[in-house]
């Protein structure tokens, strides 16, 4: 168990092999009274460990595992994380309700994010009340931000969503000399928002415009150049995805110059000390430059979504360049041969590839992510044929992915994923419309006799394949010479218009619900008709019924794929 733990960094230590988050010192492992006994990285189990590193750093003896978590706190050490979570908002609750005596509305900024790591990284937490200069409450609300959460794991206090000059930090410890412990994370805030306000004030100096040539000095990576070739490989693709978009010409100019723009905030001193800032500061400067607002929006949109929050793009020419972005970085990365393999993705690819997929369903864009990877490939060095195939199959898995998780989260099943996407595996917003409908029309009490009615069909046209057999376009009508087969084809003709409108429209869900219909036709026309007949005219015509009907049925999904109980 101890040796199949992996992380993010690990260590050796002495002359093993061994690597860990940090050196081992000892392992307890008890089952009630008695030691388990076995090694790891030369350290034997027992029945010692130690309490809280400051408080009660001498080792300690366990002599019944029932005993270890009320031992423990005596050492100052909460095992349980939800009861650790539980006191930090206990207290934190209690904190502000003591800012509120004078009659105001305060709260700490919720943020579960930093709530789980600092309920992970401390052992017995004790919260305060720190203050901080009111003059740096003139930076933007996302520098604050950053200063006390980012680097100092404070918690932000807002009234009426404005921050005040407070904040509520976390000590891991008791309350024993709390007061010098408030003053110190104070002074370090405040030399970090001094800092802060420096960097903002200088950085106000340098347009945007004239920090892109500053793009040419800062490598994305050694094959994938600058940001400066980043830039205007955004500004092409931007442009090619807004044609295809048919966007009018009014969000193109604003997108081709936020475009332009969006990577020069990496120019900045603020951005340097605080990555996180990426794309938020862009629209800062922006605004403080008498750029238009939309320019400024899609500038901060083109990093959203960002891994601490789900929100999407707001704006037309945010969300289109927020998918050109990480468009360009998933294919740029794949080019490259920059490739996540189990749980490595330095590059961050599984979320740049989420958010394609999730930008494309939130604008139900009709838009085909062949097209897209296409459009992005042209604008890398063409490599050999066979290679460019290659590394478009690899993005298309990967994009896919993707998609079979979201439909996954619907609570669509894997056969059922199989058959929609066997149908059409690249464009998103029509396979998630056709995934609803098919779980939908699943819930029908026939359901299970209509699969096996088309499947029967599929399979039939399938076995004539294998066979070689032509199947005639045209449908002979005079040839219909069984009673069922004409009821069946009557039936087909009087819904195929009313269907392939529905299917025009994506209403899949209708579209199955009229095919429906057919089920006795079908039904009946397998009890009295012989498909494979001698004669080969009344074989071949009959084929062709079958393919026109099972034609429409496929428009939706491949029903073969489906596990019907």
């Amino acid at each position: 168990l101890i040796t199949s733990l992996s992380f993010s960094k690990s260590m050796r230590w002495g002359k093993g092999d061994f690597a860990f988050a940090r050196p081992i010192r000892s392992i307890l492992a008890l089952l009630g009274e008695e030691i388990i006994e076995f090694e790891v990285a030369g350290i034997r189990s027992g029945r010692e460990t130690r309490g809280h590193p400051y408080l009660s750093p001498l080792l300690i003896s366990i002599d019944d595992s029932q005993k270890y978590s009320s031992i423990l706190r005596k050492k100052w050490v909460i095992i349980n994380p939800a009861e650790r979570k539980e006191i930090i908002i206990k207290q934190m609750q209690e904190i502000v309700s003591q800012l509120n005596k004078g009659g105001s509305e305060q709260r700490a900024l919720e943020d579960k994010e930093l709530l789980n790591d600092i309920v992970s990284s401390v052992e017995y937490p004790t919260m305060f009340l720190g203050e901080f200069d009111p003059y740096f409450l003139s930076l933007p609300s996302a520098v604050l931000r950053a200063c006390l959460r980012d680097y100092q794991q404070h918690f932000s206090v807002v009234e009426k969503e404005t921050f005040e000059p407070y904040f509520i930090g976390v000590r891991d410890g008791n309350e024993e000399y709390l007061a010098e412990v408030i003053k110190g994370n104070q002074r370090v805030l405040n030399a970090r928002l001094s800092d802060a306000k420096f960097f903002f004030e200088e950085d106000k100096k340098i347009t945007l415009e004239e920090r892109v040539p500053f793009l040419k000095e800062i490598v994305v990576q050694e094959k994938l150049g600058s940001y400066y070739d980043k830039t205007l490989r955004l500004v092409k693709l931007g442009e090619r995805i807004a044609a295809s978009l048919e966007i009018d010409e009014k969000i193109r100019g604003i997108l081709k110059e936020a475009a332009y723009l969006c990577k020069t905030d990496l120019t900045t001193q603020m951005v340097k000390e605080f990555p996180s800032l990426e794309g938020i500061m862009g629209r800062e400067y922006a605004l403080y430059s008498k750029k238009k607002t939309q320019v400024a929006q899609a500038i901060y949109e083109h990093k959203i979504p960002r891994s601490s929050e789900k929100n999407l793009p707001r704006t037309l020419a945010g969300a289109i360049l927020a998918l050109t972005d990480k468009l360009d970085t998933l294919i740029g990365s794949f080019w490259a041969g920059f490739i996540p393999s189990g749980s490595e993705d330095p590059w961050g690819l599984r979320r740049q590839a989420q958010g394609i997929v999730e930008i494309i369903l939130d604008r139900e864009w009709e838009v085909s992510l062949d097209h897209l990877i296409k459009e992005s490939l042209k604008l890398y060095q063409r490599k050999e044929r066979t290679e460019q195939e290659k590394i478009i199959l690899k993005i298309k898995g990967f994009l896919r992915t993707r998609m079979v998780r979201i439909l996954r989260d619907k609570g669509i099943r894997t056969d059922q994923i199989k058959a929609i996407l066997k149908v059409d595996d690249t464009q998103p917003t029509i396979i998630i419309k056709r995934g609803e409908a098919l779980l939908k029309a699943a819930s029908r009490e026939k359901f299970k006799e209509e699969v096996i009615a088309i499947v029967r069909l599929l399979n039939i046209l399938k076995q004539a394949k294998r066979r070689n057999l032509e199947i005639p376009q045209k449908l002979k009508e005079e040839l219909l010479v069984e009673k069922e087969e004409r009821e069946l084809y009557q039936e087909l003709r009087k819904i195929k218009a009313r269907v392939e409108g529905l299917l025009e429209k994506q209403r899949y869900l209708e579209a199955y619900q009229t095919l429906s219909t057919l089920k006795e036709s079908i039904h009946n026309f397998f009890q009295e008709v012989l498909v494979m007949n001698e004669d080969t005219r009344l074989q071949a015509n009959r084929l062709c019924l079958l393919k026109k009907t099972g034609k429409l049925f496929s428009s939706i999904a491949d029903f073969t794929e489906l596990q019907v109980k």
